[in-house]
């Protein structure tokens, strides 16, 4: 399409300022990326090793690895070989092993070309000293490995030469016996090894829900859980991502996320967006809510100016919230704030009462369960200050606040003297609402 085509879509420039809040964080940090062996064969692949570049051309240090389950079903079936199992981590026989060997060869020499057809620098990396995984419930694995280092020096030198490494899925013990890996055990592996920010995993499918929906993200402990139950929705190939994923943050890789490689710019949407497009599994504060700062009011203002606008929040000047901002938190998404509220307390003749207020969240984060947390945050610190009762002021959600956490609508007189007099004068016919809170 010419560049000029008016059928293009313009550029949106709050997407790139979007981007380019994360790329000082990401810059010369160590990404380990996961293919799928069967995206290989699909329309979107070349869009994916672009995508790649991209992020090498953004100072972050990337290593690739690939999956070769497709390739090796292909080939077994087109030599009328019976697999003993095809994705390395069961037991592999001395035919399936021939098998894996000319796959993951062939492979490993169309990813090459790939990448070199797009002047991307690239060298296949032997970083794996690997030995036999042995006898496992008191089965010979036969020619299935497991890796027992990882050689970091190499990777670390063609990374800083802006080469990217590919490590197949495969390696050699001290013997010279070569031994067939599951790719996302060597993903995970190289990516403790190097202390990479994240493993990616981009895979056939993404992880959703019973409903179908998108699971945006989900603790360790829920993905263990999962692969645990073997959870019927999933397959092997994702139950593996799953283990993979829980082992990875458990040993120190903060965050692995699992992909559609389906979807166009699934890479660079799961990673330059604050919900992004897969599921992240995470092992540090990925969501938080803090104490709001001085420094927070702008951004805090800025957030809240359409709503002040449309009358569902009460102006605030930047004075105002800067009186009061101990009594503000915010809600943060990988460091970036997308919402807010206060927690306001008044003592009147010995009962303690609390108030909810400012309540908010950005428009392009609403429906995904943000509001709920920042009230159920609210009510615990109104707990914490020894109030009875919590009460909330509303002119356009009370609705959700009845409904979805459990508040009744009551009069003006609930609210304490000095915050009735208040309410009187504003003129705002606000709804007024109680949650008892012992």
């Amino acid at each position: 399409m010419p560049e000029n085509d008016p059928t293009k879509p313009a550029p949106r420039f709050e997407d790139l300022r979007g981007v380019l809040r994360y790329v000082p964080q990401f810059r010369q940090r160590v990404f380990v990326i996961a293919i799928d062996g069967a995206l290989m064969h699909q329309p979107g692949f070349p869009g994916l090793l672009q995508d790649v570049a991209v992020l090498q051309s953004l100072n972050i240090e990337v290593v690739l690895i690939f999956g070769a389950r497709a390739q090796v079903r292909y080939l077994a079936g087109k030599r009328g070989v019976t697999l003993s199992n095809d994705d390395g981590m069961g037991q592999t026989d001395a035919a399936t092993m021939e098998v894996a060997i000319d796959a993951i060869t062939r492979q490993t020499s169309a990813l090459m070309a790939d990448l070199t057809a797009l002047e991307m620098p690239v060298a296949v990396a032997n970083a794996l000293a690997v030995h036999p995984a042995g006898v496992i419930n008191g089965v010979d694995q036969e020619f299935t490995g497991r890796i027992e280092r990882v050689d970091t020096e190499t990777l670390n030198v063609l990374m800083k030469a802006d080469i990217i490494p590919v490590v197949p899925p495969m390696g050699y013990d001290s013997r010279g016996t070569t031994l067939r890996l599951n790719s996302d055990a060597v993903a995970v592996e190289v990516a403790i090894a190097l202390r990479a920010a994240k493993v990616i995993f981009v895979s056939e499918a993404g992880l959703t829900n019973s409903e179908g929906e998108r699971l945006a993200q989900i603790s360790v402990g829920d993905a263990r859980e999962m692969y645990r139950r073997k959870d019927p929705r999933y397959d092997i190939n994702l139950l593996s991502k799953l283990r993979y994923a829980a082992l990875a943050c458990q040993e120190g890789v903060p965050r692995v996320h699992i992909v559609d490689g389906n979807q166009d710019e699934a890479l660079l949407s799961e990673l330059f967006s604050n919900e992004g497009v897969g599921t992240m599994i995470h092992a540090d504060d990925y969501q938080q809510i803090r104490p709001a700062e001085s420094s927070d009011v702008p951004a805090l203002l800025s957030m809240m100016q359409q709503s002040m606008d449309d009358a569902a929040l009460v102006p605030r000047t930047r004075e105002q919230i800067q009186s009061k901002i101990h009594d503000f938190f915010v809600l943060e998404l990988d460091g970036n704030p997308i919402g807010c509220v206060a927690v306001h307390d008044y003592d009147e003749g010995g009962k303690k009462t609390g108030e909810l207020a400012c309540l908010f969240v950005r428009r392009s984060h609403k429906n995904r369960g943000h509001g709920q947390k920042l009230v159920a945050f609210a009510e615990e610190t109104a707990r914490q200050r020894d109030c009875e009762v919590l009460v909330a002021l509303s002119t356009q959600a009370f609705r959700f606040f009845e409904e979805k956490m459990g508040f009744l609508v009551t009069t003006p007189d609930a609210l304490p003297t000095p915050r009735r007099e208040k309410y009187n004068q504003s003129g705002r016919n606000s709804k007024v609402l109680t949650k008892p809170l012992r």
